[in-house]
């Protein structure tokens, strides 16, 4: 089984005291810092770019997962590189060269992905599987808030994890993702949660594993290195697996 690893999205961080915020998601051992970077014409929105991606490695030590949501990402990706991305994902959708997007991306010794939107479908990636490390599916539209996790998509994430078999692809979801939907997306064969609300960068809704957001995502992922919890939140913990009905082991 592959490692579960839960990325929270920087998108729903408070800037104003970001840095602790970061130090925070270090303590609590997240495995990834999910950023979005849109260019307000292949989604309607503007967030972060390359300078902010530098400003964030300098500020933590966990892993950046950097989301391209923008046309033509050739243009930029040295840049993104350059700023420290760890690992880069591209829509399928945005570009009619990624096959050298990829290409760029590993050369130059960064992790790389494809980004499929919740209506592409997934025969798509055929002919790429051999060449990359992650495939992120989105469950909702991309760039947009939405009417939240599209339950119909589990059945795509089933196919892509059959058409990854073997392979050493990490298999990402994005989108409404909290703890109606995240045993189920982990059924289907995901290993990697990105949360932009539930599971937030804020301060105030992730403090040393005292959210119940961040909890019973843990709990539902069965985090092994994990199970070691402190006696006066052994009750909490108790209370919250006998309210999502899972089995202790």
């Amino acid at each position: 089984m592959r490692t579960m690893k839960l990325a929270p999205s920087v998108f729903g961080a408070g800037i104003g005291n970001l840095s602790q915020q970061l130090k925070i998601l270090e303590e609590n051992n997240v495995e990834l810092l999910h950023v979005d970077v849109m260019d307000g014409h292949f989604v309607e929105k503007m967030a972060f770019g390359p300078d902010h991606i530098k400003m964030l490695k300098e500020l933590t030590t966990i892993p950046l997962d950097v989301h391209l949501m923008i046309e033509k990402p050739e243009r930029k990706l040295d840049a993104i590189i350059d700023a420290g991305a760890d690992i880069i994902t591209i829509h399928q959708e945005s570009t009619t060269r990624l096959y050298s997007c990829i290409e760029k991306i590993k050369s130059r010794g960064v992790k790389a992905g494809v980004v499929l939107s919740p209506a592409t479908n997934e025969d798509t990636l055929k002919y790429v599987l051999d060449k990359i490390d992650m495939i992120l599916l989105m469950t909702i539209n991309p760039g947009e808030a939405g009417p939240g996790f599209h339950e119909e998509l589990l059945t795509k994430i089933k196919n892509v994890r059959e058409l990854i078999g073997d392979r050493d692809i990490d298999l990402e979801v994005d989108g409404g993702i909290d703890n109606t939907n995240i045993a189920k997306c982990k059924e289907a064969g995901v290993n990697v949660f990105v949360s932009g609300g539930y599971v937030s960068v804020s301060y105030t809704h992730l403090r040393a594993h005292e959210t119940d957001s961040y909890l019973v995502c843990r709990l539902l992922l069965e985090k092994k290195k994990n199970k070691k919890i402190k006696k006066k939140k052994k009750k909490r913990r108790n209370k919250i697996y006998k309210s999502l009905f899972i089995t202790k082991t």
